[in-house]
């Protein structure tokens, strides 16, 4: 069978998405505590976290998702990744993919999101110390502009020197990449599909026979309590998701019919 056509009753792939393990109690902050526990979580249920590249090679070798994981994925690259998450990822023996902004390694992430603290990001070197443990490191970009804002060629120079940015400092092929900003359209998927391997919406669910250039994720905000955590991995949320998804279109339909920016995915 071949690895773009999933079977009917394939498995269901839950690739979430954290953004910073701090306490500030944004919409893009998930605590360490919880994030303690939902590891915990995953490991008392016999679930492994993986990153996206281990899930693509299982797809690749069986034509199907893997059974009883989950991708976990950290969209910025935060320094907080390796400070916090990486020594609880590293005790389970789980992996992750983090999607770094090339041209922002070891500054702040002084990009233009309301209401979210500019926090330091990642140096090149910790980026070399988590990836020879196994941590996939994706790319989110070069500068992490809006891409449905970009001409085609700054959009592929986005993509392209941050892709180039990452295997020049840590000598390993880049497969991923996620959206930021969760911006895409035509122009930008088409891009995306020739430079990576997969690329990661902001689509509020579990991924099943996607488009590798459209993978959907589940954002963390809307996961914090730990029943809903636990509930999701046991596969019994996908209504839940699909009110908060349908909600959340609803939103931009209302943002973008008054003219405003639409720079949050909720």
């Amino acid at each position: 069978m071949s690895a773009d056509i999933m079977p009917t009753t394939a498995p269901l792939l839950s690739i979430l998405t954290y953004h910073s393990l701090d306490e500030s109690h944004s919409t893009l902050s998930v605590e360490p505590s919880e994030f303690a526990l939902q590891m915990s979580c995953l490991a008392e249920r016999g679930i492994q976290g993986v990153s996206l590249r281990e899930a693509l090679a299982h797809r690749d070798q069986y034509g199907d998702w893997p059974d009883q994981t989950v991708v976990l994925t950290f969209d910025d690259g935060f320094a907080n990744f390796y400070q916090t998450a990486f020594p609880v990822l590293e005790s389970y023996g789980f992996t992750a993919t983090v999607f770094v902004v090339t041209g922002r390694m070891g500054r702040n992430s002084n990009w233009d999101t309301p209401g979210i603290d500019s926090l330091p990001l990642l140096t090149w070197e910790q980026a070399a110390e988590v990836s020879n443990a196994g941590i996939e490191i994706g790319s989110h970009t070069r500068n992490h502009r809006d891409l449905r804002r970009c001409s085609a060629q700054e959009a592929k120079f986005e993509m392209s020197a941050s892709r180039t940015d990452i295997e020049n400092r840590l000598g390993e092929a880049v497969h991923s990449l996620a959206y930021p900003y969760g911006g895409i359209n035509h122009l930008v998927q088409h891009l995306a599909a020739r430079e990576f391997r997969a690329a990661c919406t902001t689509e509020l669910r579990r991924a099943n026979g996607d488009a590798l250039n459209l993978l959907p994720r589940i954002d963390m905000y809307y996961l914090k309590p730990l029943r809903r955590f636990a509930n999701l991995v046991e596969g019994r949320l996908d209504s839940y998701l699909t009110v908060r998804r349908c909600g959340r279109l609803a939103r931009r339909i209302l943002v973008s019919a008054s003219g405003a920016e639409q720079w949050s995915m909720r």
